[in-house]
């Protein structure tokens, strides 16, 4: 071990065994100004001290061993260099760099760079924060944000929030964040958003969401949204939504909507591509391989399709407003055009209701 490592765990080894000695502190020149020893509450230069209490203002380098065992004592600032062997917490605010073998903390703010080997908290956290487990706080956490396992807070995360299991927040993530389990939020997600297993939100997510099995989001879900096994919103899912399995949402589906089994919805607009596409009101274009279904599914208005649709069951229980391809073409009402097999109108005279080939609004 290098000299002058050895001889600083010496030094903090006498205090923390002379800690009587030092209750009061003492500095060189002065307690106010130089190297100074113990719990002094203000200080200017290298304070070396057991345990931080009832701090009022230390300015330059504050090496500690421990924390105090009480959160009321854990008061005032540190401005500069904050070193804890094995942790560094005490006070209430750190402004700089914070550096402790096992734990870096603050009661209210941590900001600067702040680095502990397990962990790093505060009731705010600003800037870089790396925890080797975890990176928090119990309000907000904004910056680089790397934990080991995890990076949360209880209100907001911002930034490029880095973590092996999962990056989320009570309320909002907003930046690049990458969970290697999950990325979350109570309220919203925002930016890009990375996850082997899932992305969501209790409200809304916006821009470019990836979960390697689902993204999701309570309310509605905005931008590039890829879910290994699908992409779902409580309300609306807008922009490019890929679904291994499926693709959909409780009132609305915007844009290019694409899955290997279903797309679906109240409304669903745009190039919607699965072997099963289905919605009250489809508008766009449908390549549906198995089956296209146009059904009234509580929703308030006449179910209609409108656009082209190509499925070898174009299936609407409504109104058609475009053209259909298919094997069997079924509507309640065409205006427009239905190619396949066998067609079916149900609007049109008897006699032309069922026509091979070719059948469109014969009616009047």
């Amino acid at each position: 071990m290098n000299r002058p490592i050895k001889h600083l765990l010496l030094l903090m080894a006498i205090m923390v065994y002379s800690s009587d000695l030092f209750a009061q502190g003492f500095g060189i020149p002065t307690k106010k100004v130089g190297i100074g020893f113990g719990n002094l509450p203000n200080y200017t230069g290298i304070r070396l001290n057991t345990v931080d209490k009832n701090v009022e203002k230390i300015v330059g380098i504050n090496i500690t061993a421990w924390q105090p065992k009480s959160f009321d004592v854990q008061t005032g600032s540190v401005y500069g260099l904050s070193l804890g062997l094995p942790t560094a917490m005490g006070t209430e605010n750190r402004y700089g760099m914070s550096v402790g073998l096992f734990i870096v903390g603050a009661t209210e703010t941590l900001a600067g760079v702040n680095i502990g080997g397990l962990a790093v908290g505060g009731n705010n956290a600003y800037g870089i924060n790396i925890g080797g487990l975890a990176a928090g706080a119990g309000e907000d956490l904004y910056g680089l944000n790397i934990g080991g396992l995890a990076a949360g807070a209880g209100e907001n995360v911002g930034g490029l929030n880095l973590s092996i299991l999962a990056v989320g927040a009570g309320e909002n993530v907003s930046g690049i964040s990458v969970g290697g389990l999950a990325v979350g939020a109570g309220k919203s997600v925002k930016g890009m958003s990375v996850a082997l297993f899932a992305v969501g939100a209790g409200e809304n997510v916006t821009g470019i969401n990836i979960g390697g099995l689902v993204a999701g989001a309570g309310k509605s879900m905005v931008g590039f949204n890829f879910g290994g096994l699908g992409v779902g919103a409580g309300e609306k899912l807008v922009g490019i939504n890929i679904g291994g399995l499926g693709v959909g949402a409780g009132e609305k589906v915007v844009g290019l909507n694409l899955s290997v089994l279903a797309v679906g919805g109240p409304k669903v607009v745009g190039l919607n591509t699965a072997l099963i596409v289905g919605g009250s009101q489809v508008k766009g274009f449908s390549i549906a391989p198995a089956y296209f279904r146009i059904k009234d599914v509580d929703f308030d208005g006449t179910p209609t399709m409108t656009g082209v649709s190509i499925s070898a069951f174009n299936h609407i229980e409504g109104v058609q407003k475009g053209l259909t391809i298919g094997i069997f073409n079924y509507a309640h009402k065409v205006k427009g055009v239905q190619i396949g097999l066998l067609n079916y109108n149900r609007s049109n005279p008897k006699g032309l209701r069922w026509l091979p080939i070719f059948n469109a609004g014969f009616g009047g």
